[in-house]
């Protein structure tokens, strides 16, 4: 039951060719600073240094990566540099752009980007988008996208004549507000996992007071923050109807299931799926053996 912790650092996206009004501007003289932070955040990773990953580590991405890990009954930090695949090296990669707001800055790339493929695996042109945050005055790394291109002739037409318009889009942005920091967690009894359906709503899950994530007209598994002990447990559901959706009947469905460890089989131990239309809160305590 073991969950990647590779979905904070790489989330790969299809590309949407809908810019939006930008709310970030180019930023140039960025480039190098964010370079040398992507570099040194690199190279601690690489040699499993955990002070120099503090050091290069926005500090809200740090402690949702070890809030991953322990609550998967991991131990941290030797978990963290156990993921096999590498970061990609931006040499041979062409620089599309920097955007930046004051407080978070994105660096977007062209090319190959190369996270450890395997020899003769072809490695096709797509787009790294490189996320920072600024504290205590120091551009730290945060995460990066990999947004894939595919067959889309247009917006290899707009990079091959030096249009970067595209970098309006939201795919591009920066962060539009410094995320929170979350509370830290304890190692659970149990590893745990939500398994939501939010069709046509806006869906917020909290396992004993913590937030689980927040899901909209979608059908996802997210591992639960903080896991789940065994005895009494709580969780509270807040739903709201999007005033558009597709993808079917509207609908809100909401499980848990629970695993002693990563090897092991998980179990049902909570099941909400109300017959008509979801309340807007809804709490309910579940036992786990």
């Amino acid at each position: 039951m073991r969950i990647s912790l590779l979905l904070l650092t790489l989330l790969i996206v299809p590309i949407l060719n809908n810019a939006q009004g930008q709310t970030a501007q180019p930023d140039p003289t960025l480039r190098v600073t964010l370079e040398s932070a992507y570099e040194n955040w690199k190279t601690a990773m690489t040699t499993g240094d955990i002070k120099k990953w503090e050091a290069t580590t926005a500090f809200s991405r740090q402690r949702e990566i070890e809030n991953r890990i322990i609550s998967q009954r991991l131990p941290f930090p030797q978990t963290l540099f156990e993921d096999p695949m590498d970061s990609p090296q931006l040499g041979g990669l062409v620089s599309l752009g920097v955007l930046s707001n004051g407080f978070a800055a994105t660096s977007t790339y062209f090319g190959r980007a190369n996270f450890g493929n395997a020899t003769g695996t072809e490695i096709p042109d797509n787009l790294l988008v490189l996320h920072f945050l600024k504290e205590d005055g120091i551009w730290k790394f945060d995460n990066l996208r990999l947004v894939r291109i595919g067959d889309d002739g247009e917006i290899l037409l707009q990079i091959r004549n030096t249009d970067f318009s595209f970098l309006n889009g939201a795919e591009f942005q920066p962060a539009e507000q410094l995320p929170p920091i979350e509370q830290p967690v304890t190692t659970p009894d149990m590893i745990a996992e939500a398994w939501i359906d939010a069709t046509g709503y806006e869906v917020k899950v909290y396992v004993n007071n913590r937030l689980t994530g927040t899901f909209s007209n979608l059908k996802i598994t997210e591992l639960v923050n903080g896991g789940v002990n065994k005895g009494q447990n709580l969780i509270r559901i807040e739903s709201k109807p999007l005033p558009e959706s597709s993808g079917g009947t509207p609908k809100v469905e909401v499980a848990i299931y629970a695993a002693a460890d990563a090897e092991s089989q998980a179990n049902r131990v909570f099941h909400y799926r109300p017959a008509g239309a979801p309340e807007a809160s809804v709490t309910h305590g579940f036992d786990v053996q």
